[in-house]
């Protein structure tokens, strides 16, 4: 039993850190961590995954707002649309096969990792309203979908998506994410508890560990040269989405 809270603690450590530094829930880590160390079925890993990705984003999020990297107009018009769509996929997956859920997971993961990588930086700024609002919706709704569907927090959508289509630069596109992730994790979270799709007693030692170390990576984040920490979220969306793959 000890050893099993040493792992699931450890877990959340690494999931909370990689919060914190890219914005993202930790899904894209925590799923493939909790089929691989745990041995949940699939949709029970993205339901538990979903559930600690409260806690990290939360626990993040402080660093994000101190240092006024978060778009809070971007996030008038992302959440709502988040919500919605986070229910949608978390109603699509129950339904759908784990093997299918799998795939969708390791493409679309993958598959913006690789064009992140390559985009170049942006030096534009969202703030004062300047943004096609109907675009913020789209892409809410989307992060929102994939959130409910494949686990994660809607950041490997709404990094990119935010970036690529609304120009904004990469800290704010993480400190801004962090936000949209929380509520999108919330919204789906409940949508697999009503489903009997979360494992709490894996999801709290989880959850104590991510909440330690989320606001570690933040700092750093912060700190960090913008082209570097792009081209890193971009290898750790890559590496994630295959590390399922091949499970």
């Amino acid at each position: 039993m000890m050893g099993l809270w040493i792992e699931g603690v450890l877990t959340g450590l690494v999931a909370g850190f990689i919060c914190g530094l890219f914005g993202m829930g930790g899904g894209s880590l925590m799923v493939p961590a909790i089929v691989y160390v745990f041995n949940l079925p699939m949709k029970q890993a993205v339901g538990t995954s979903l559930f600690v990705i409260i806690f990290s984003s939360m626990s993040a999020l402080i660093n994000y707002i101190r240092n006024n990297k978060v778009s809070r107009k971007l996030v008038l018009f992302i959440v709502p649309a988040g919500i919605a769509g986070a229910q949608a996929g978390a109603l699509l997956t129950s339904r759908l096969s784990d093997i299918l859920v799998k795939y969708i997971f390791v493409v679309v993961i993958a598959g913006l990792g690789i064009k992140m990588f390559f985009e170049k930086e942006n030096s534009s700024s969202c703030e004062g309203g300047n943004f096609n609002k109907i675009t913020a919706i789209v892409i809410g709704l989307l992060s929102g979908f994939v959130s409910g569907l494949c686990g994660v927090g809607g950041a490997v959508l709404i990094i990119p998506l935010l970036y690529i289509f609304l120009r904004v630069p990469m800290h704010t596109c993480i400190g801004t994410s962090v936000v949209v992730i929380l509520f999108n994790a919330i919204s789906g979270a409940t949508g697999y508890i009503t489903r009997g799709l979360v494992n709490f007693q894996i999801g709290v030692m989880l959850a104590i560990g991510s909440t330690v170390a989320a606001p570690l990576g933040a700092r750093i984040s912060i700190r960090t040269d913008r082209e570097k920490l792009r081209k890193m979220f971009a290898v750790v969306l890559i590496l994630s989405g295959l590390s399922v793959l091949f499970k």
